[in-house]
C-alpha cells in the first residue's frame, strides 16, 4: 500500500501482487505545500469491516473551520467510504468526512469493527449563544451495513464538555490502529547548517486572503485571515533567523467556556520554527503562539503550517 500527493490529488495505491488498484481524494489544503506525503496518512482502522482496514488520509487542515478526511476501504479493490451522520458537511462530497474544529469538537470512536461513534462536545456557551441544557457530549453510533451507514443509537451525556484545544488532526480518530504508521519522510533542510542564523529568513510563503505577516521578515502582525482567533499583533521578536524565532505580542485568548467575540487581548508568546524554503526563499514553515499566563507552553505538535 502506498500514498502519494500529486497534482492536488491524494492517491492511495494498493498492490496485492497480482493487481494494482488506486483511489484518489482531492487535496483541499489552502497552501499547496502545507502538507507533505509523510503528513497525509492519519491511520488504518477496522471501521467498516472486521478484517482488512479503512485508510484515513488528511485532505485539509482546519484553520478555524473544518478538518476534512478521506476514508478509503477495500475488499477486492479500494472504494471511498461515505461519511456517517455527524461528520457530513454541506457543500462537500458524501465521501469527505468533515470535522468542525472551532469552539466545539467532534471526534470519531470505534466501539467495535464495523461501527463508529461520532462524538460531538459542546460548552455551556458557544459562539455567544447559551447551550440549552448546558455542556454535553452527544454520541451518535452508526453501523456499516452493505455499503452505507445506519444509525443505531444516539446518547447525550450532560456536563462532559471536551476542550476545544484538542488537536483536530491527531485527536479526531480515537480508534485502535490496524497497523502502525509508515516512517515519515526525512525533512528537507533549508540550510546546510540549521543553527546558522539567517537574518533574511521570512515567515511562510503565499498569503491567504486578508492575511498579514506572510513572506515578511520579523512581522509585527501575524493573521491567518479568517477567525479573529488566528491573530497576534504588537509582536516584538527576541530572536530571528536561527532554528527558532521567539517573540512576544498580544492575541485574543479564548477560554474553554468563552467565545471568540468576547476574547480579551492577552500577552502571548509566538514561535516561528522549522527552517525550510517557501517560494524560493529561506523561511520558517511553522508558527504557533500560546499564553504562558494561562499555563500554556510551546508544543511543536500544535503547529500551523504557513509555507
Amino acid at each position: 500500500m502506498g500514498i502519494e500527493l500529486v497534482d492536488a490529488q491524494i492517491t492511495v495505491r494498493i498492490d496485492t501482487g497480482t493487481s494494482l488498484t488506486t483511489t484518489s481524494v482531492p487535496n483541499k489544503h489552502i497552501f499547496p505545500d502545507d502538507i507533505t506525503p509523510s503528513g497525509v496518512f492519519v491511520g488504518a482502522f477496522n471501521i467498516t469491516r472486521e478484517q482488512g482496514a479503512d485508510i484515513v488520509v488528511d485532505a485539509k487542515m482546519g484553520y478555524g473551520g473544518f478538518e476534512l478526511f478521506g476514508m478509503i476501504g477495500w475488499d477486492d479493490g479500494p472504494v471511498s467510504v461515505p461519511a456517517p451522520e455527524g461528520v457530513i458537511s454541506p457543500g462537500e462530497t458524501a465521501y469527505m468526512w468533515a470535522v468542525p474544529t472551532e469552539m466545539y469538537r467532534v471526534f470519531v470512536r470505534c466501539p467495535e469493527p464495523g461501527s463508529v461513534g461520532v462524538v460531538k462536545t459542546e460548552a455551556d456557551v458557544s459562539f455567544g449563544i447559551v447551550t440549552p441544557g448546558g455542556a454535553y457530549n452527544e454520541t451518535t453510533t452508526s453501523r456499516w451495513v452493505g455499503d452505507h451507514w445506519t444509525v443505531a443509537d444516539t446518547n447525550r451525556v450532560p456536563g462532559q464538555y471536551v476542550s476545544a484545544d484538542r488537536s483536530a488532526l491527531s485527536g479526531t480518530f480515537e480508534c485502535q490502529a490496524a497497523h502502525s504508521a509508515p516512517p515519515a519522510f526525512a525533512p528537507i533542510a533549508a540550510q546546510e547548517n540549521p543553527n546558522q542564523e539567517n537574518p533574511n529568513m521570512v515567515l511562510g510563503g503565499t498569503p491567504l486572503s486578508n492575511s498579514e505577516g506572510y513572506g515578511e521578515i520579523r512581522p509585527e502582525t501575524v493573521y491567518f485571515g479568517g477567525s479573529p482567533s488566528g491573530y497576534i499583533g504588537e509582536i516584538v521578536w527576541d530572536s530571528w533567523g536561527s532554528e527558532r524565532a521567539v517573540g512576544h505580542g498580544m492575541a485574543p485568548y479564548v477560554s474553554p467556556t468563552g467565545t471568540v467575540a468576547s476574547a480579551p487581548m492577552t500577552p502571548a508568546e509566538i514561535v516561528a520554527y522549522e527552517p525550510s524554503t517557501c517560494n524560493g526563499l529561506p523561511a520558517y514553515a511553522k508558527v504557533q503562539w500560546y499564553f504562558p499566563a494561562e499555563g500554556q507552553v510551546f508544543d511543536p505538535s500544535f503547529a500551523t503550517m504557513v509555507c
